[in-house]
């Protein structure tokens, strides 16, 4: 196993992400500045249309866009003990999706915070 499976199994054990795993909707953990995803279940890799996990956790979002600036400002401002429904835009090329989620800060030691998101049953997009 290499450090990036480590962080991965980690964050899995952690008891707000753990019970996801197998989850029906798309759940994932966004760093702390929303560029990239730590974590995620298959419900995700179809949301996001990938074809393996690897390829999701090497996807970067732009920190200047609206929805890293978006997980940037829910990772400071939302508390670790409770979840709160926030609309999360994702881009696909031209098209836009709107999810709506629940969403909780997650502290990751040392001061790092990441986002976990957990959108509701999606269905394919349009």
């Amino acid at each position: 196993m290499n450090g990036r499976t480590n962080a991965y199994l980690d964050l899995a054990a952690m008891p707000p992400v753990g019970p996801l795993v197998f989850d029906p909707r798309p759940a994932m953990v966004f760093r702390g500045d929303g560029s990239a995803i730590l974590w995620a279940n298959a419900a995700a890799l179809a949301f996001f249309g990938e074809p393996d996990l690897g390829t999701l956790l090497d996807r970067r979002f732009a920190r200047s866009g609206p929805l890293a600036t978006h997980l940037a400002r829910l990772a400071k401002a939302l508390p670790t003990d409770h979840d709160r429904v926030e609309l999360l835009r994702f881009s696909f090329g031209v098209t836009q999706s709107v999810l709506p989620a629940a969403c909780r800060s997650i502290d990751l030691g040392g001061g790092a915070r990441a986002v976990l998101v957990v959108g509701a049953a999606a269905g394919p997009r349009e």
